[in-house]
């Protein structure tokens, strides 16, 4: 009753109830059309999941199909068209049990008739296909409540739940060889011989997306975090990211996405393999499955968390940041600030050329960052799909007279909203990198305080004259403290311990209160003076404590390693551009950009955080 093509393998028809009707067991006809494979004949394949209920409709071909074995491996068969017949192909090396079509193994290709169903075990995936299908096909069934029947006889032994099946067999004593079965509603089943190994294995872990590949990594443990989700693994947890162009398509991120999966052949190098040969040396988070940065699994990692209200001017401080980093570092302590992902960092390398590449303050101009912006991505985490901002990492590298370090530094550009009180932070978790963070920056916008701008009603400058949102600085950090204290399980009045910095920003405005460009840079001859920085920041404490004491409070309030500094991102006012899609907005002039003290809080934490890295000065006495 099979047509093959030559030097394929002729198999067996698929275990079916013997006396079901003819026109149950026999699909009629459907009407053809050309198919854009090619083919005049061939229309389409529709695929079963007969464990999870999915469905699925081919059109073109070649189609790679993929499942993980029991022992969680990965087993991959491929469907081809040739001359106008579908012909099934084993792509991956299994053993005789892990891929069964009508429950033989599939050791060679086989050519598929059209109109007939076929049955397809691969590894712990059980699907039905039939090429042309009828249009009622597949018909409406349980995959959480199967039949088993006796293929001889017809006879139906009984319905279960199919967790529950091989049980029942062995208090029955059925003969699983002689036994099969299915979901109800459909009339094609597998021999319970051929599947005892899925069946007797627990349920895979599904959810009401259908994802069939969701992770049982333990997300509270491990000695890794994933820089998007920040979700812990271990480094035998992480997934392979597959390399060749036909493995494009990943049951979780979709059919863009090249697929992620749990390496099990290597070649001499110690590389993973992707199931078609080539060598796979990208790896993904188990949790949200992004692509981590390279050499991620080889190096340290701190988190410094950016937080401050919209339009506080964050993104610009990361770009100056990030920017005269890569060039103080080097000229105050030899240490290199390198980029660490630049497929990663795109989006911020991208800010940093537009400002200091710019000829005009129109080119200078940086978007306000949105929630669903482009430094954002949406991710899977914990069962949902959520946006999540995207992390910039940059590589460390220092050496003193008696250490050498090798380090890597996450920054985030946060839209300030998600800091906001009321702020959904299940749904919306793209704030919770504070949770995980070395150390964190919270910028303060000064000129958006009403004391501020009454001392300096004198100082023509447009930041002042700006009304937008009420100031609620104060209130963002309060949250922040609720967050940080709820997630890390400390009661209200325990202290978080990473250094915070607070970063009084635009101190070029308010030069009348303070003199910032006189306060001493705390660098000399390679090292850090902190005694200069706390005598700095006292100052700074003592403006606050008088015009927003609020802010003082709040800082101290949630942690006890509390430093304040005065930074100026762009080192100028800018001025309201006059015409153009961006009239209105403030720019700075690309020729005036000269940043004031955006490097020395960086310092501090770096200090706090990687000890040895960064030389301090000695303190007389000590």
């Amino acid at each position: 009753m099979w047509r093959t093509v030559p030097h394929f393998k002729k198999i067996s028809a698929p275990a079916r109830f013997p006396n079901m009707p003819p026109s149950q067991l026999q699909s009629h006809r459907q009407q053809q059309t050309p198919n854009a494979g090619g083919g005049s004949g061939i229309t389409s394949l529709v695929i079963v999941d007969c464990l999870d209920g999915q469905r699925e409709l081919l059109n073109r071909f070649p189609h790679l199909l993929r499942s993980t074995s029991i022992d969680e491996h990965l087993v991959t068969v491929e469907f081809q068209l040739r001359k106008n017949t579908i012909v099934l192909t084993p792509t991956t090396d299994a053993s005789r049990t892990e891929v069964l079509i009508n429950d033989n193994p599939l050791s060679n290709a086989v050519s598929i008739p059209p109109h007939e169903i076929f049955s397809l075990k691969l590894g712990s995936r059980l699907l039905l296909f039939q090429v042309n299908p009828p249009n009622n096909w597949p018909p409406e069934f349980s995959h959480d409540h199967w039949q088993v029947f006796n293929t001889a006889t017809g006879e139906i032994l009984g319905k279960y739940s199919p967790y529950d099946i091989l049980a029942t067999a062995t208090t029955q004593a059925w003969d699983t060889a002689r036994c099969a079965a299915c979901p109800i509603g459909i009339s094609t089943g597998f021999l319970l011989s051929s599947i005892s190994d899925v069946l007797s294995s627990p349920p895979p872990a599904t959810n009401s997306t259908g994802w069939d590949a969701l992770s049982t990594t333990d997300a509270t443990r491990g000695r890794f975090f994933c820089p998007a989700c920040w979700l812990h693994f271990d480094a035998g947890d992480a997934l392979s990211v597959a390399a060749h162009e036909t493995l494009r398509g990943d049951p979780v991120l979709g059919d863009d996405a090249m697929l992620r999966f749990h390496p099990t052949r290597f070649n001499d190098l110690g590389q993973a393999v992707d199931p078609m040969g080539l060598p796979a040396t990208e790896l993904a988070c188990p949790h949200c499955r992004r692509q981590l940065p390279p050499s991620y699994l080889e190096l340290p990692h701190k988190i410094f968390s950016l937080i401050g209200a919209p339009s506080s001017g964050k993104s610009y401080f990361l770009a100056v940041l990030t920017r005269i980093l890569q060039e103080r570092l080097f000229q105050d302590f030899r240490i290199i600030f390198k980029d660490g992902d630049p497929t990663g960092n795109m989006l911020l390398n991208q800010m940093r050329t537009k400002l200091f590449s710019a000829s005009t303050p129109e080119e200078c101009v940086l978007g306000k960052t949105a929630m669903e912006g482009s430094t954002y991505e949406r991710l899977p985490r914990l069962g949902k799909w959520v946006s999540l901002p995207r992390p910039f990492v940059y590589v460390l590298n220092g050496s003193t007279e008696n250490n050498a370090t090798t380090a890597a530094v996450i920054f985030y550009d946060n839209a300030g909203e998600h800091f906001e009180p009321g702020h959904n932070i299940e749904d919306s978790p793209g704030a919770l990198h504070v949770v995980s963070s070395s150390g964190i920056f919270f910028l303060y916008d000064p000129t958006s305080n009403p004391r501020f701008r009454r001392e300096l009603a004198d100082v023509p400058d447009p930041q002042l004259r700006q009304h937008g949102r009420a100031d609620q600085q104060d209130s963002i950090l309060a949250e922040m403290e609720v967050r940080m204290k709820r997630m890390l399980a400390l009661s209200p009045q325990e202290k978080i311990t990473p250094p915070v910095a607070i970063l009084v920003g635009k101190c070029d405005v308010w030069t009348k209160l303070l003199d910032a460009r006189t306060l001493p840079r705390p660098v000399h001859n390679g090292t850090l003076d902190t005694d200069v920085i706390d005598a700095n920041s006292a100052q700074i404490r003592n403006l606050l404590e008088r015009l927003c004491p609020c802010i003082v409070a709040q800082a101290e309030s949630l942690a006890n390693d509390v430093r304040y500094f005065a930074v100026s991102s762009l080192g100028h006012s800018p001025a309201p551009i006059e015409t153009g899609p961006n009239a209105g907005l403030l720019a700075p002039d690309p020729e005036r950009i000269d940043p004031i003290g955006v490097e020395i809080p960086a310092y501090w934490l770096l200090s706090r955080t990687m000890p040895g890295l960064i030389s301090l000065k000695e303190s007389p006495g000590k």
